[in-house]
């Protein structure tokens, strides 16, 4: 007798459960089962961008097994799309419960979880509450751009929350840290304002990047944080230039949600 599966975690509940190809009967087409624990993990790898040990955790199962339920979600969808059979979703060992929106649960780096716009920009305005510091030429000692590579010579990333890295500069102290803003780079939602608080808990006073949309910008406005435009050119000359003051600020979003 196989040994029963304990029960897996999961925190989506698809509306749409069947799905059939088109011009077919529905008498005359086969069908693919697919459990909602395979349609969890499918979500979790490929829509939320999660590593696989963070997925595995927050489904409560092994890594193994996270990686058969991918693997076996796949072969099933190929299988329906291939040869033309309905997509039913049902059944699986689960049990529900309710998590944050967005890629969240897994940030080692910055953050506790996704907020909304709002809340964002509430906790954003508190924060200022601290003060802006700056140095005696009246420069912010802290400077955040986005980066394509995480070094001063490589270009600024023109997307704001899905910039692949983020520099933060102290002009003070010419110190300089690089953080990996990777989680945000396939975010299905939220990586602006994700981005933002980020830059907000790391300091920084100024950002240097090539666009934002509405909310990202909301929320560093609300913090105090000054925004300027750079664009094709490398984070050293945006640097140079911001110091110069020949950097244009932005006094608005430039681009919509979801650039």
């Amino acid at each position: 007798m196989p040994r029963p599966t304990c029960k897996r975690r999961i925190a989506f509940q698809a509306r749409t459960v069947y799905f059939k190809p088109a011009g077919i009967p529905l008498g005359a087409v086969q069908e693919v089962i697919i459990g909602h624990d395979e349609v969890e993990a499918m979500r979790l790898k490929n829509l939320l961008g999660y590593p696989q040990e963070e997925a595995a955790n927050q489904m409560g199962i092994s890594q193994p097994t996270f990686h058969r339920l991918v693997n076996a979600a796949h072969q099933k969808i190929t299988d329906a799309i291939i040869n033309s059979k309905a997509l039913r979703i049902e059944g699986g060992n689960v049990t529900v419960y309710e998590e944050a929106p967005g890629p969240c649960r897994y940030r080692r780096h910055w953050g506790e979880g996704c907020v909304s716009a709002d809340t964002a920009a509430e906790a954003a305005t508190a924060s200022r509450n601290a003060g802006n510091k700056t140095n005696e030429g009246g420069i912010p000692m802290k400077i955040a751009i986005t980066s394509t590579d995480g070094t001063l010579d490589g270009m600024v990333d023109e997307r704001f929350g899905r910039a692949k890295k983020i520099v933060i500069v102290d002009i003070d102290g010419n110190d300089q840290e690089t953080v990996d803003n990777v989680q945000n780079v396939n975010a299905a939602q939220g990586a602006g304002i994700q981005t933002a608080q980020n830059i907000i808990n790391a300091g920084a006073k100024a950002v240097i990047s090539g666009h934002l949309g509405p909310n990202a910008f909301r929320v560093v406005s609300a913090a105090g944080i000054d925004v300027f435009a750079a664009s094709k050119m490398t984070v050293r000359e945006a640097l140079d230039l911001y110091k110069n003051g020949k950097l244009s600020k932005l006094a608005g979003a430039d681009v919509e949600g979801h650039w």
